[in-house]
């Protein structure tokens, strides 16, 4: 499983690569901007580092668009691969995409600091609320996928439970925006992440076809 993951990361790598470019070059513009304009208030610290983790995001969605139109999970099943190690492969690469997200995000703001001043004191814990958040998001795209295959393929108790989940997870979400910043709010987006993950992963492994 672990030789399959690396793989997608290799595979992903120039969108991801590509998708960081754009960051930096936004984040660096918004710095440059904020210095030279007249009357500027400056940019939160915590948003040059936000711009990778949204950039990990996107790049989680297109590898999920990616791996569904190559049918990249019959050809790793060509070698000695089962369903619950696609499964874990799956629920893994948005935490891997997003989790480099939040490093290079975490490089920018340092190297922003380094140059403009010291860095503030909620920028990096704020940071890892929104690299919680993103990740969130990410994870919502592999439980709708499953929810939707269950449907085409008449598992209608997996749909159903699928679909009720994702639901319930995006309500969830919304709700906890009013108590972002604390320790609630992020230990259940973190439940959300945790409940997402499982389920999509019981649900892959239920498929009767995997060629998409």
């Amino acid at each position: 499983m672990w030789h399959a993951l690396k793989a997608e990361l290799i595979y992903f790598r120039p969108w991801l690569l590509g998708g960081l470019g754009i960051a930096a070059f936004v984040s660096t513009l918004l710095t440059v901007l904020a210095r030279v304009v007249d009357g500027a208030d400056g940019v939160p610290g915590f948003l040059a580092g936000m711009f990778p983790i949204i950039a990990g995001m996107v790049v989680a969605f297109i590898a999920q668009s990616y791996r569904s139109e190559e049918h990249r999970a019959r050809l790793l099943m060509a070698g000695p691969m089962v369903p619950r190690q696609l499964a874990g492969v799956m629920v893994l690469l948005p935490i891997c995409l997003v989790g480099l997200g939040a490093l290079a995000g975490g490089l920018f703001v340092g190297a922003i600091a380094l140059l403009t001043g010291p860095l503030e004191a909620a920028t990096l814990p704020t940071l890892g609320v929104f690299a919680v958040q993103f990740l969130a998001y990410a994870q919502m795209g592999p439980l709708a996928q499953e929810a939707t295959a269950a449907r085409n393929q008449r598992r209608s108790r997996a749909a159903v439970a699928g679909w009720t989940v994702f639901v319930g997870a995006v309500m969830f979400l919304v709700a906890s925006q009013f108590i972002l910043g604390s320790a609630y709010g992020v230990l259940g987006q973190l439940m959300t992440v945790v409940a997402a993950m499982v389920v999509s992963a019981v649900l892959y492994q239920g498929r009767t076809d995997f060629t998409r």
